[in-house]
């Protein structure tokens, strides 16, 4: 009798090992998980506040001529702010943009926790009734800003 342990053979085990994996021999099934104990839902966090610049004052005056604007500005990041640009949006009493003015602090660059006042001039215009103030950093963009000022 010949023993004939060739091709047939290797081909039938092939078959036994693939239908043993496919079939997923071998692994237990994992034992369903118990459902987690239910928590109470969390407070809501407060909010942070992300505000880089404070704005102290911002005070108008006008002549003829001319409407000044002259404020006073914190850093209130953790960093030092460099190329810091004021702009003044001077508005309509309706609160549409009649124009925008920018300018920049006295000191620049502003180290954290110091102040700077800044001043924004414009030609008068009977239309101009009230202004808001925004910050920028040069080659950082807008810069948050929590307005302080008493009112």
């Amino acid at each position: 009798m010949k023993r004939v342990f060739g091709s047939s053979w290797t081909l039938f085990l092939a078959v036994v090992l693939i239908s043993h994996v496919a079939c997923g021999g071998g692994e237990q099934a994992a034992a369903p998980s118990p459902e987690p104990a239910s928590t109470p839902p969390a407070e809501p966090a407060a909010p942070v506040d992300r505000s880089q610049m404070e704005l102290l004052e911002a005070n108008q005056s006008a002549t003829q001529t001319t409407i000044t604007i002259v404020g006073m500005v914190k850093n209130i990041s953790p960093r030092e702010v460099t190329g810091v640009a004021v702009s003044v949006n001077f508005q309509d009493a309706n609160g549409n943009s009649v124009r925008v003015e920018q300018g920049n602090l006295e000191t620049d660059p502003l180290p954290p926790d110091a102040t700077s006042e800044f001043r924004i001039t414009t030609p008068y215009s009977a239309n101009i009734r009230q202004f808001a103030v925004s910050f920028a950093e040069l080659f950082g963009g807008p810069l948050i800003m929590k307005d302080s000022r008493t009112q």
